[in-house]
């Protein structure tokens, strides 16, 4: 069978109070796991503002930025697969290894949500919107430059995908000139 993107079997896509559907841990998820490999359709910027005019205006939603120009999506056609329903926390317990890997940053036990922040892969995303993850550090509003708080560099080293850790590195290159 080929898949599209994988994910494990101990998850489940279920109600969220986060965000209407919300990827939950059905078994024990240890430290380092592996609990998505994100697939899909590789558009060009021109093909997602034409989405985004068109069927699918919240395609910012379910696109992962993975170069200059370049995106990531599940689906063309509007059909979600069960690795679009990672909902954002400030405090997640997943973060992004290379552009496709989802791994646990800690162990996380069942029934509980599996979320990552989004500033993990929106860097030069044009967006804002008021978080609603409750948890007790919450930023209140998440945006697609949070990535370049220096705080959230810190707080996420190793768990950014390769688009923004790219340019995190150049930033910081830049400055040093």
């Amino acid at each position: 069978m080929i898949m599209h993107s994988y994910i494990s079997d101990k998850v489940k896509v279920v109600t969220s109070s986060v965000d209407r559907r919300g990827v939950f841990a059905l078994k024990l998820i240890k430290k380092g796991e592996v609990i998505s490999v994100y697939g899909g359709h590789i558009i060009t910027q021109k093909e997602y503002n034409n989405l985004a005019k068109s069927c699918f205006r919240h395609i910012h939603d379910y696109a992962i930025k993975v170069a200059d120009g370049f995106y990531l999506v599940s689906s063309k056609g509007g059909r979600l697969e069960d690795d679009d329903f990672f909902n954002h926390s400030c405090d997640p317990n997943v973060g992004i290894k290379g552009h496709l890997l989802m791994v646990a940053i800690r162990d996380i036990l069942p029934k509980e949500e599996l979320t990552y922040d989004y500033a993990m892969t929106d860097a030069a995303m044009d967006y804002a919107f008021k978080c609603n993850c409750q948890a007790s550090n919450c930023r209140k509003v998440v945006s697609g430059s949070d990535w370049k708080k220096p705080a959230i560099q810190r707080k996420y080293k190793g768990f950014f995908s390769w688009f923004v850790q790219d340019k995190i590195d150049r930033s910081k290159s830049s400055r040093r000139k």
